[in-house]
């Protein structure tokens, strides 16, 4: 059989090599390029916070599950802080960087579709996100159970709210690296400084316990919150609003990201690169 006789791969086929040769090859740049120093720093913070409580508090009379459920619970306030700043370093790097590192016009040259680029590098940037902010969120749960010793911890994780509370957790990790990222991707496409907005988006999920209900759904932190399994104590000043159910919080944050990614998909298409302007 003769080299043009065999069938070409389309469609479908076609698009989902291109889209895992973006993959690995961002892959490689997420968790071993320049950009991916300060994601590991950013990740082991949260595990400092825990390890040094354990170590200098007065834990030896707290080995309560209560102790580790509220502990834990304001600790991961911290975490999620993290996976946000991770989040801007990261996505928006993912076009903008390579606009200021004369490099994006590799990938504009060659033959693949603008759309599958943009999917390509978000799932390359969300799966190193959503490995090292997870390990982050593991470690930070499990150092709390240092104290208690293996047999009561195991115990703990097993037969009490342990392990649901952990998978929990992670859960929320995932949908916060993917809510924020699809968020500042698309901002590093339209903006060619990212760090004003990035700053406004800070500052409207730091005062969501302010907004009224209404308003509060439009924010990544409003529909995280109410995956929590512990209840954020949001203060005196907060504007009361019906936590959304949990299956209504995984739909709707997975449902804007790819609403996000859509957007930014089609923001791609007219993409043009003049590095003189940069």
């Amino acid at each position: 059989m003769s080299a043009h006789s065999e069938t070409r791969p389309e469609g479908a086929a076609l698009a989902r090599r291109q889209t895992l040769g973006i993959i690995r090859l961002e892959a490689v740049k997420s968790f071993l390029g320049r950009r991916a120093l300060p994601l590991y720093l950013l990740a082991a913070l949260p595990v400092v916070v825990p390890l040094l409580l354990v170590l200098f508090a007065e834990v030896a009379d707290q080995v309560q599950v209560g102790w580790t459920v509220s502990t834990y619970s304001e600790i991961f306030q911290f975490q999620l802080a993290v996976v946000f700043f991770g989040s801007v370093w990261m996505f928006t790097h993912l076009f903008r960087g390579e606009i200021l590192g004369r490099s994006l016009h590799f990938y504009l040259l060659s033959p693949v579709r603008r759309e599958l680029l943009v999917v390509g590098k978000y799932l390359s940037a969300l799966l190193a996100s959503v490995v090292l902010f997870g390990l982050g969120t593991l470690a930070s749960f499990l150092v709390l159970y240092i104290p208690f010793g293996v047999m009561r911890s195991v115990e703990h994780l097993t037969h009490g709210p342990g392990l649901g509370h952990l998978a929990t957790y992670l859960l929320v990790t995932v949908l916060a690296c993917a809510g924020y990222g699809a968020v500042f991707l698309l901002t590093g496409l339209l903006l060619r400084n990212p760090i004003i907005p990035a700053f406004a988006v800070l500052l409207w999920e730091l005062i969501n316990f302010l907004l009224p209900p209404l308003l509060k759904k439009f924010s990544v932190v409003y529909w995280l919150n109410g995956l929590l399994p512990v209840p954020v104590d949001e203060g005196p000043f907060a504007m009361v609003a019906e936590p959304p159910a949990a299956w209504m919080s995984v739909v709707g944050l997975v449902v804007v990201s790819g609403a996000l990614l859509t957007v930014a998909a089609l923001r791609a298409r007219r993409l043009e690169v003049a590095y003189g302007e940069d």
